[in-house]
């Protein structure tokens, strides 16, 4: 008997996982596309402050999204769905890598895609509109990323391995498919264009 309620404990486990996961998804989806500012606050495992930025984001699901944090540093990182872009003015230096093979900035691929095959490789776990994305494939970062009912991303968190903690906070969004001139990517003249696809 002791077994069988056991097993029964592990299914009601799984089925909550999975339902936490497929109620992330289904919000997701509900918004076609959206800009937002964001303020960004970085602190160590021990809560000493590292970095403060601010930036402005543009997403239009699936895959198309841009990026640009303005403060401290200027950094853009733009997909046209296709192709991924992330650019530092400060160093005159574009790298262009295939979307289907960025492993960096797994939080994006997420959030303008439900469906893209990078999910599986992800347990969720819920707390009110609080969804935590733990890793099953030894990606060395978790995910907290709030969503309200309606679809909204209030704020996410992106935990490092170290504990390192970074916190973006989304405000004046404007909710609606983008322009998909605003996912398109020409390096200006002069600046090193590094390939990777």
């Amino acid at each position: 008997m002791k077994s069988f309620l056991f097993i029964v404990g592990l299914f009601a486990c799984f089925a909550v996982s999975a339902g936490d996961k497929e109620l992330l998804q289904q919000r997701l989806d509900k918004i076609d596309g959206f800009y937002a500012r964001f303020s960004q606050d970085v602190k160590t495992a021990d809560n000493q402050p590292v970095q403060q930025g601010k930036g402005d984001l543009w997403v239009t699901r699936p895959n198309y999204f841009n990026w640009t944090m303005n403060e401290p540093d200027v950094t853009s990182i733009i997909s046209d769905g296709k192709n991924m872009w992330v650019y530092t003015p400060a160093v005159e230096q574009v790298s262009i890598m295939s979307l289907n093979k960025a492993v960096d900035n797994r939080l994006l691929l997420l959030i303008t895609d439900s469906h893209s095959p990078i999910w599986a490789a992800y347990n969720v776990s819920r707390k009110q509109d609080a969804f935590t994305l733990k890793p099953t494939d030894g990606s060395n970062q978790d995910f907290i990323i709030s969503v309200l009912p309606t679809g909204m991303i209030a704020n996410f968190t992106i935990i490092d391995e170290d504990g390192q903690r970074s916190f973006y906070d989304l405000s004046h969004q404007e909710l609606g498919k983008v322009d998909l001139q605003k996912f398109q990517f020409t390096p200006p003249a002069g600046v090193t264009i590094d390939d990777q696809r």
